[in-house]
This record gives C-alpha cells, sequence and structure tokens, in this order.
C-alpha cells in the first residue's frame, strides 16, 4: 500500500499528468461542437464525451503507463527499491493498480462533468429520446476496464523492454488490433467462403489471442438509449478479469527474470 500511494502521490505532480489531466478542459467545447448538429445536441453531445474520455484514458494509459516502469529502470530508482524488503512481484502489481487507480480518479471526474454538460446540451433542444444515465455510467466503467487491460499490455511490454518507445508502440497496435479483431474475424467467419479452412482456422486462433476491445463498447447504447444485454456485459466482465489475470503473470514472470545490473 506504501508503494502505491508513493506512486499516485508520483504521478500526480508529474508534468505529463497534469498537462493530461487538464485535457478535461475540452469537454467545455462539447456544447459548442453539439450545437452544430441537425437536431441532435444530446445524441451528439453523449457521443463527444464518452470519446473525449476514451481519448484521455488512452493517453494516460499509454504515456503514463510506461513511464512509471520505464523511467523507474532507466534512473535506477527500481534497483534501489528492490534493495529494500520488497519483491519484484509486489513491486510490478503495486505500480500497475496505482495507475489503475488513477484511471479509475479520471474516469469518476470525466462522468461527472460528462453529466454536467450532457445535461446543459439537452436543454438547447428536446429529444425525442430519453437520456438512460445509467446506459451512459455503464459505458464510462467498461471503458475504465478496456484501459485497464491495455495497460497489463504496456507493464508487460515494458517488463522486458529498454526503450520508452517499444511498449508505447507495441500497445498501440495492440489497441488497434483489439479494436478490429472482432469486426475482422466475423467477415472471414461469415462473409467470406472462398477463404481456406486454414485460413479460417489461423484467423480465430488469432482472434481468441488478441483481446477483444470492442466488446467494452457501450457508445450506441448510452447514445441512443438502448436496453442493454446484461448477459453479454457479465460475459465481458469475467473475460477482462481472466485476460488481465494472464497478462499480469506474464509481466510478473518477465519482470522477475528481468537482470537490472
Amino acid at each position: 500500500m506504501v508503494l502505491i500511494r508513493l506512486t499516485i502521490k508520483h504521478l500526480i505532480f508529474d508534468r505529463i499528468f497534469l498537462v493530461l489531466t487538464s485535457l478535461v478542459l475540452l469537454f467545455a467545447s462539447v456544447p459548442v461542437f453539439s450545437y452544430f448538429s441537425m437536431r441532435q445536441l444530446q445524441e451528439i453531445s453523449i457521443t463527444m464525451s464518452l470519446t473525449l474520455n476514451s481519448f484521455i484514458l488512452l493517453l494516460m494509459t499509454l504515456f503514463g503507463g510506461t513511464l512509471v516502469i520505464w523511467r523507474d529502470i532507466e534512473r535506477k530508482y527500481t534497483f534501489t527499491v528492490l534493495s529494500y524488503p520488497i519483491t519484484r512481484t509486489s513491486y510490478y502489481l503495486s505500480k500497475f493498480f496505482a495507475l489503475v487507480l488513477v484511471l479509475f480518479f479520471i474516469s469518476i471526474v470525466n462522468f461527472a462533468v460528462s453529466a454536467i454538460v450532457i445535461k446543459i446540451t439537452a436543454s438547447f433542444y428536446k429529444s425525442s429520446l430519453p437520456i438512460v444515465w445509467f446506459n451512459i455510467f455503464l459505458a464510462f466503467v467498461m471503458e475504465f476496464l478496456k484501459y485497464s487491460l491495455l495497460l497489463g499490455f504496456i507493464f508487460l511490454f515494458a517488463s522486458f523492454s529498454t526503450s520508452f518507445f517499444t511498449p508505447v508502440f507495441s500497445s498501440i497496435a495492440v489497441f488497434i488490433a483489439g479494436n478490429a479483431s472482432q469486426g475482422i474475424y466475423d467477415y472471414i467467419m461469415k462473409g467470406s467462403s472462398e477463404l481456406s479452412h486454414l485460413t479460417k482456422l489461423a484467423a480465430k486462433i488469432v482472434y481468441y489471442i488478441l483481446p477483444n476491445f470492442s466488446s467494452f463498447d457501450l457508445v450506441a447504447y448510452a447514445t441512443y438509449a438502448l436496453p442493454l444485454h446484461y448477459k453479454s456485459i457479465e460475459f465481458t466482465s469475467i473475460y477482462f478479469f481472466l485476460y488481465l489475470g494472464i497478462v499480469l503473470s506474464l509481466g510478473v514472470a518477465v519482470f522477475n527474470k528481468r537482470d537490472f545490473s
């Protein structure tokens, strides 16, 4: 717990953290841009709020997650900390969960600001759709889970990388592939009958290896007040914990074997 508090304290006073958290001010532009839409001010404001939240969490995950591990190793902080009676596993997991708490705090702030922005924008023009706050809240929660999972990949790549750019660009590649995997998989399995069985088998293997980030997307449900599929959300939550457990286990195993001398 001490290492978690120290990591959070260090992040709060970091210049990169201050710059990224200042992006919350961009929510003030949502009513302005929503006003240019054709009688869909409410829907646009919800979509833009979720998009801004996703953008801020992505930047914080990529740069905050990479700096926490890579910078400590680069400046020999890790070697100093590990000289105390603390295991590498505790160090690795403490750093990870400190970042998760930071992402959680940012998500709460973004949701609170979004609620104000959406309420103000919706008052400009009465929409035929209701504002289902539970759907919006759940969309923010799922975004938080998605970027927590991406953070696990960043820590995994940073656990063996000696370069700042390797975990960043590797995680971006995983993020893009994870968002596109569902659509590509559906196309290969259903949309094309000319592909060989071997190609479909390879696509299925890659599909199950890559994280399915698209399953965390509830933007449409939040924007258009659609009924939620709770079984799907429950499955996605279980999937998140299982996948994150595997990624963290791999990261801890690699980090424990790393030579810091």
